[in-house]
């Protein structure tokens, strides 16, 4: 009993990518974890997350054990995990936990859902067809199995690890940038199938068993040759795909998921009419952070070789290098969720993603020795995406210093009324113009440590600005023309907003924003969606797609369409 009340967390076995990556022995590669612990009921249900094990094809419910002290699928064999249903249970719960708490260490602090309610419920059977994804309405993340086809047995995607990740990060991103689901610039629906693949690709990569996979094997001793870790070796190992299982066995699978390592886009891609589809414009996102990725590790590497020898000829302990690429996943992982929170609420666009991560982590780690924003900046420029050379002194965009009067910092670092009392008397200074509706979205507090152990303490306040008129009265508002096709009478919402980032003092550091006013930003949004056919069912533009909300990730990953996600 007193045992269980001081534990903070709990070691359990995960398929560590999914059943055909075998490990040295031939047998399914697995991994151990460490994620938080807590009370957890059967089923298994714990604080944030709830499997529930109802198969819609077969109508079939299965109710599992709690996860206790003790894992029971330690020694399973291969055989067990996975026909198991009670392990395909453990396996979801225990990623998607997993997976929670590496954005929650990241950012500082606990994370909501964008659906109300505390559970998320975990559907490892969800139905019988190859397919997976995150439902706003049903407040769940549903996983789909390929039933047995001849000798082949059945193939399900809650066993893929990549997978259950990917689609947690949907979820996750949805509670922090909620608007982001909106009718929007193409870059929106990228950033969250890039951001997905992203943190499965970095998490997978952070589990060093399946690393030293990658490296391929090992001599008698656990070295292998300086051969084994070029930078084309490194690119073309095992791990530069998403779910390869589910994508072997589908009609229209492309094997791995992503070919974003071994085939990044052309340098005209933005150009390219095939990458306004959300997942080919997310694969330059993969892209660039893999090869950010690779630069890191090799740099790490290089160290472990012995000073002026030749690398081709020499060897180095397989662990130790798996050790230096888990340590470049999770420092690299934890970068781009920090500026997660510096991003705007609306509208977003490549180069925020770039702009958020440097600020985030110039707050962070001010020195950056090993150059990791400069790895960055230079990969994401040759993608074509960049920020100004004086990005860092553009951040506090505010024509004057905002006037605190009658402002009250305590109640700044948590309420909306205080953060809009803050804007209102600052509206001029932070280019606002207070003629539009504007809401305060969030107010929430960051605690984050550095490297060099300090806590910095921030607050992070969004709103956003709304603007509901017909597409000709916005002619006139602007002086420029509606893109050819939209009629004037046709109703449409615009959208601004921006991110306020409050020091521990309460005093505003960061203001990242996307003026409503901007027109040809404005312009740019309503051709794109008139010419994708995304009104609401009563020919709006900029208010929704016409589809549910939650359905945006069920059509995203159909695998009916060769647009959708091959799973």
């Amino acid at each position: 009993m007193g045992t269980q009340a001081t534990r903070t967390h709990i070691d359990l076995r995960v398929i560590a990518q999914d059943p055909s990556v075998t490990g040295d022995d031939g047998s399914i590669l697995t991994a151990t974890v460490r994620v938080p612990w807590d009370r957890v009921e059967d089923g298994p249900r714990g604080p944030r997350f709830h499997v529930v094990d109802f198969d819609a094809s077969s109508g079939q419910y299965r109710l599992h054990p709690a996860i206790t002290g003790k894992d029971p699928y330690a020694d399973a064999s291969d055989t067990e995990l996975v026909r198991s249903f009670a392990f395909h249970a453990q396996q979801v719960y225990t990623v998607a936990t997993r997976t929670l708490a590496t954005f929650e260490s990241a950012l500082g602090r606990r994370l909501p859902w964008g659906f109300p309610g505390h559970h998320l419920h975990l559907v490892p059977h969800a139905f019988a067809e190859a397919n997976a994804y995150y439902s706003y309405e049903d407040r769940s993340l549903l996983f789909g199995y390929v039933p047995a086809v001849g000798r082949s047995g059945p193939v399900y995607t809650c066993l893929s690890y990549d997978v259950v990740v990917h689609e947690t990060t949907h979820a996750v991103l949805d509670g922090l940038r909620r608007r982001y689901l909106e009718p929007g610039l193409p870059d929106q629906a990228a950033l969250h199938e890039g951001l997905a693949d992203m943190v499965a690709l970095l998490s997978v990569f952070s589990m060093r068993p399946v690393v030293e996979q990658a490296l391929g094997p090992a001599d008698k001793n656990g070295r292998i040759s300086g051969r084994q870790v070029t930078l084309e070796r490194l690119r073309r190992g095992v791990l530069t795909g998403v779910a390869e299982q589910i994508g072997h066995v589908l009609s229209h699978g492309r094997g791995a998921l992503r070919h974003s390592a071994l085939d990044p886009p052309p340098a005209n891609w933005a150009d390219l009419p095939e990458f306004a589809e959300p997942h080919r414009r997310g694969e330059v996102l993969v892209a660039v952070v893999l090869d950010v990725l690779l630069d890191i590790w090799l740099k790490r590497l290089v160290a472990l070789f012995p000073p002026g020898e030749d690398h081709a000829r020499a060897s180095l302990d397989r662990a130790r290098a798996a050790e230096e690429g888990a340590k470049a996943a999770t420092q690299l992982l934890t970068m781009l969720i920090r500026g997660l929170d510096y991003l705007p609420p609306v509208e977003f666009e490549l180069p925020d993603l770039l702009y958020a991560v440097l600020l985030a982590d110039v707050a962070v780690a001010p020195d950056d020795d090993l150059d990791y924003r400069g790895m960055l900046v230079d990969r994401f420029t040759r993608a074509g995406v960049t920020v100004p050379d004086d990005w860092e002194d553009k951040a506090l965009d505010v024509e004057a210093p905002p006037s605190y009067l009658s402002i009250n910092f305590a109640a700044l670092r948590s309420g909306r009324d205080e953060v809009y009392r803050f804007l209102w008397r600052n509206a001029r200074r932070l280019g606002l113009d207070p003629q539009y509706y504007t809401l305060v979205d969030t107010v929430l507090p960051s605690q984050r440590i550095g490297p060099d152990g300090l806590i910095v303490s921030e607050s992070v306040a969004t709103y956003v600005q709304m603007l509901e008129l017909r597409a000709g009265e916005l002619e006139r508002i602007s002086g420029l023309n509606v893109p050819e096709g939209i009629d004037p009478d046709t109703p449409i919402q615009l959208l601004g907003g921006g991110t306020l980032v409050f020091d521990q003092f309460g005093h505003l550091k960061l203001h990242l924003h996307k003026d409503l006013d901007d027109w040809w930003r404005q312009l740019r949004r309503l051709e794109y969606l008139q010419r994708t056919g995304r009104q609401d069912t009563r020919h709006r533009l900029g208010f929704s797609d016409g589809a549910a909300r939650g359905q945006a990730f069920a059509e995203l990953h159909n695998t009916e369409t060769m647009s959708g996600e091959a799973w």
